[in-house]
């Protein structure tokens, strides 16, 4: 009976896993980044210029490690840092390819304690074009 259960469980009900690949921050210094002038606004940007072997993986489940960091003062948004806050992207310790930008599902949401290590999965996006947002963004993201 034991085995037929078994049996029945992998062939009856839909495998929901998905797979996802482990992605490093090494992996995201594969770009190169030009500093980019808004006349019309009056803001500089940077546009990203992603490797070879980064493109890829655009658009794809992946899940990373690194430390928490708000975005604004409500703690409403947050970045996931390959380096803790005092040394991190904002403070000028790093450049823009050490942060994602983590927009975390609704029903996931919850506040995190500045600096606090930990891991997220979601589909990477490469920001190509939006000089508004970060050049790395995890979609759907929720803690792995």
């Amino acid at each position: 009976m034991k085995y037929l259960l078994l049996f029945c469980s992998f062939f009856f009900f839909p495998n929901t896993t998905i797979a996802q690949s482990r992605l490093t921050w090494q992996q995201l210094a594969d770009v190169s980044i030009k500093k980019m002038e808004d006349k019309e606004n009056f803001m500089t940007y940077n546009q990203a210029d992603f490797g070879e072997e980064l493109l890829p993986l655009d658009s794809t489940d992946v899940y990373i490690s690194g430390y928490l960091i708000p975005i604004d003062a409500m703690g409403l948004t947050y970045a996931l840092s390959r380096n803790p806050n005092a040394s991190c992207f904002f403070c000028g310790g790093a450049g823009p390819e050490t942060v994602i930008l983590l927009r975390v599902k609704p029903e996931n949401y919850k506040r995190y304690a500045t600096d606090t290590r930990m891991t997220f999965t979601g589909r990477i996006r490469m920001n190509k074009n939006d000089k508004n947002s970060f050049i790395y963004v995890l979609q759907d993201a929720e803690e792995y």
